[in-house]
């Protein structure tokens, strides 16, 4: 026979693990990399860190004898890092120069273009059928 009573999921140091990893890799040198020295100069890359974490647990009845019947459990997680500038140092003084992601820059082209594409294609009345008025209502609406 199994007793409504809720089996307490058990207490594993997993959890407390992966937190005390998680700490102890987020720290500056994960950001900023090591110093590079080159014909008087030194460089100094620096990286964006992403991190996100998930966990879960579960829990279920007991049988008669104080056992617990359920389960479950699960985790998981993944990082991300990319450069995004260097620190140049020289005589002259101190710089930072970006570094440019060419993929986020085309992707933001082609999103900008196909927005704006569909919504010149709505005013000039591409697809349209009884939608509201067409380009030309409308320029003759202005004009008055």
């Amino acid at each position: 026979m199994i007793d409504e009573k809720i089996a307490k999921a058990p207490v594993t140091g997993s959890v407390e693990q992966v937190m005390t990893e998680l700490v102890r890799s987020a720290n500056v040198n994960a950001v900023f990399g090591q110093p590079v020295e080159r014909e008087g100069a030194t460089i100094i890359p620096c990286s964006e860190i992403a991190v996100g974490l998930g966990m879960g647990s579960g829990a279920g009845p007991v049988d008669e004898r104080g056992n617990p019947t359920g389960g479950g459990s699960g985790a998981g997680g993944g990082s991300r890092g990319r450069p995004i500038a260097v620190i140049v140092v020289t005589r002259d003084g101190v710089r930072v120069e970006p570094i440019l992601d060419l993929t986020k820059v085309a992707l933001a082209g082609l999103t900008t273009g196909a927005f704006m594409l569909i919504w010149l294609g709505r005013l000039i009345g591409l697809g349209r059928k009884g939608k509201g008025p067409s380009f030309s209502k409308l320029e003759k609406a202005i004009k008055g």
